[in-house]
């Protein structure tokens, strides 16, 4: 996510454990995952937070949430927001 700019930021990330592979797709094999429960993986991934960040976290669906930092959340927040204006208004 780059190379779409934004400010670089150390986020974590909480997901469903089949969605460890598409973690790891797109940040390596080099994060650390750790166990968050029975069926959840949590792992802090450094990222440009930018709407295509955001955008793909969306896509990701109910498998993957950010929970830090607050400032990130609430971006993400913010884009939600903006997209439900524009489809739903």
């Amino acid at each position: 996510f780059g190379m779409f700019g934004g400010e670089e930021t150390e986020v974590t990330l909480v997901g469903k454990n089949d969605m460890v592979g598409i973690v790891i797709d797109r940040f390596g094999k080099d994060i650390t995952i750790i166990s968050n429960g029975e069926d959840h993986f949590c792992t802090k991934v450094t990222v440009a937070v930018s709407r295509q960040f955001l955008g793909w976290i969306i896509s990701l669906g109910e498998g993957i949430k950010i929970i830090g930092p607050e400032t990130v959340v609430d971006k993400m927040k913010t884009e939600v927001e903006r997209l439900n204006r524009q489809y739903l208004s």
